[in-house]
This record gives structure tokens, C-alpha cells and sequence, in this order.
């Protein structure tokens, strides 16, 4: 590839969402080993979800999406006598085919593997087999239903992926979409589009964002971002959001979509009371959260995001004056919270 092409590559790869599962950005060199693993993994989850290669980015910070460079040199690393790249594709079972540029972006020096998807059969480093999972990289074996997914042939599908027949921007909310576009121009703002974001339309911020294919309607847009009535385009699919109060009280609400906007309506619900604590050697008691508000979003955002809503059943918020307990459906299905 030329330097061009490279530049044009890495731009489009810094425009993805963070948990894109085929795209690995990183900083500083990893040890050889890390980078055999990472290869199996993008490789694939490359298969899995369809895509022409994988990709292992050196000299990118990974949650901004930053150019910092890198001071990586595979070219020019060995393992014992043995140059890194060959050392790595012969650990590599079966052989996957995997590309080294090293190129120059902003005046700094990136490194991008290109990784070609695995067919058929899982690809493993030294025997082990790997896969990205959100942002992490994680053993296959551990995920059973992938593994049989690329064994099969077949991809996964992604549910919150397809799209809404009969469904248009009209079925989404105005105000949900107007917080939404606020937000992603905030965490966007080191990008080499941020100033381009407020010309955008909203079918062309939407498509941006990722929340709808080429202007049409997802399930994840009738999720996030749908009004109350749109959610009968994903039926028999549940989206909706249940806080339950279990006291010397009862009580308890629901919420339906858009779940950008309820998602602080659920928070408001749940009794997070201030405790007065005095630490040693201070005069004045200090007023803390019983639950730090982050910690409930986060686990409120975990809960929308990896639901499985194909299984018709609703997220569940449980409220008891000593713990918060947070269920959803699909794998790893429960979590709580103590004071």
C-alpha cells in the first residue's frame, strides 16, 4: 500500500466506535507473544463478523483514537535469532496471512498490521485459540457459541445490527437524537472530523454514529433512540427497563425506549442517599453517595448494550436498602452493587 492509501486506512479506522472487535489500537510495543494473540483474535473476529481483514494498530492511544506515534520497529525486532514477523507466522495455526506497514501520519511513526480473516477453522497462536469481545481480548474457548460460528462458516449475526423494516427518522425522537449529537461531538473532539460534526444532518450524523446503515433504521436506533410507540418495529423483541423497590415500601416503574434519555430517568429513581463521613485529623464532616453515580451508569449502559432483546425479556433494576442488583439476559446475566 502506498503512503496515501495508508493515511486514508488509518483515518477511516480512527473514525470507528471504541469496541469495534476487529480493530486493536495500541501505543507502545507489546511483547511478541501479546501480538501473536492479538492476531489470532483480530483474525477471527474478522471472520465473525464478516470483514476483509483485521487490524493491529501501533502509535494510536486507544480511547480517544489520538495520533501519539509509536517507537515499535517489527521490521527490525527478533525473537532470539529469529526476525518477529516470520517468528509470529509460524505460531500461527492455520497459516493466516498478515501484512506489516510502517508509515509516517501527522509527522508521527504508526505501525499497522493487516490481518487477513481466518475460514472455517478458529486461528490460534502456539495452540491457543483467541477472540475480541467488546474491546478485550479474550480465549475462545471461553465463548463457545463463536467458535462454532466460525467452525460453521456461518457468521454471527448481529441482531442490533439489522435493520427495522418500515421504520424512518420520523420514529425517532428529536430530543434523544439532539443529547446524542451533543455528546458524540464531545467525546469526538480530538477528531479530525469534530469540526465537521455540526454541518451534519441528522441522516448523516446517525450513520456516522453508527446507529443506522446508509440512512436506514437499526434496531439499536428504535432502542436508543426510538420514540415509546416505535419499539413494535422490533417486536416480538422487549426493550424496556424495569426499576423495582424492595422495602418496608414497594414500588416500581418502567421505561421504554429512547434509552439515551430514560437511562437518567432510571437513575433518578433509584435512592443513591448522601452519608455524612469525618476521616481522621478533619473538622468538618464530608457528604458522600451511598453509590457513586458513575458506578450506576456504567451499569445501567452494560445492561442496554449487551442485553440480548431477541429473548423477549425486560432489564431489571432491583433496589433494596443494602444492594442494587442489575439483570439482564444473555451471557453473564447478573451483577450487583454494595454500599
Amino acid at each position: 500500500m502506498i503512503q496515501e492509501e495508508l493515511k486514508k486506512l488509518l483515518y477511516e479506522l480512527r473514525a470507528l466506535p471504541d469496541e469495534t472487535e476487529w480493530v486493536e489500537f495500541k501505543v507502545s510495543y507489546y511483547e511478541p507473544k501479546e501480538i501473536g494473540e492479538y492476531i489470532s483474535a483480530l483474525s477471527n473476529s474478522a471472520c465473525l463478523h464478516q470483514k476483509d481483514f483485521g487490524y493491529l494498530v501501533f502509535g494510536v492511544e486507544n480511547k480517544t483514537h489520538a495520533v501519539k506515534g509509536t517507537t515499535f520497529k517489527p521490521k527490525k525486532k527478533k525473537v532470539g535469532n529469529e526476525e518477529l514477523e516470520n517468528w509470529l507466522a509460524r505460531l500461527l495455526s492455520p497459516r493466516i496471512d498478515f501484512k506489516i506497514f510502517e508509515f509516517e501520519y501527522e509527522g508521527r511513526p504508526i505501525v499497522i498490521f493487516k490481518i487477513d480473516p481466518t475460514h472455517n477453522t478458529p486461528a490460534r497462536f502456539s495452540g491457543v485459540e483467541y477472540i475480541r469481545v467488546g474491546s478485550y481480548k479474550k480465549k475462545l474457548a471461553d465463548f463457545p457459541e463463536k467458535a462454532r460460528k466460525i467452525w460453521s462458516g456461518k457468521p454471527l449475526i448481529d441482531w442490533s445490527a439489522q435493520i427495522s423494516e418500515g421504520a424512518t427518522v420520523e420514529d425517532l425522537d428529536d430530543e434523544a437524537i439532539s443529547v446524542a449529537k451533543a455528546k458524540y461531538k464531545a467525546e469526538n473532539k480530538n477528531r479530525p472530523f469534530a469540526l465537521e460534526i455540526d454541518k451534519w444532518d441528522t441522516t448523516t450524523f446517525l450513520d456516522k454514529a453508527k446507529v443506522t446503515i446508509n440512512g436506514k433504521i437499526t434496531n439499536t436506533a428504535i432502542i436508543l433512540l426510538g420514540k415509546p410507540e416505535s419499539t413494535h418495529f422490533i417486536s416480538p423483541a422487549v426493550a424496556r427497563i424495569s426499576w423495582k423497590l424492595e422495602d418496608n415500601e414497594t414500588a416500581y416503574e418502567h421505561f421504554d425506549p429512547p434509552f439515551f434519555l430514560n437511562i437518567s430517568k432510571v437513575y433518578q429513581k433509584i435512592r443513591n442517599i448522601k452519608y455524612k463521613i469525618l476521616p481522621d485529623n478533619i473538622l468538618i464532616p464530608i457528604e458522600v453517595d451511598k453509590y457513586e453515580q458513575w458506578v450506576i451508569l456504567e451499569a445501567l449502559n452494560n445492561c442496554i448494550a449487551h442485553q440480548d432483546y431477541s429473548l423477549q425479556s425486560k432489564i431489571i433494576v432491583i433496589e433494596r436498602p443494602k444492594e442494587l442488583i442489575f439483570t439482564k439476559e444473555g451471557k453473564a446475566a447478573g451483577s450487583g452493587l454494595h454500599p
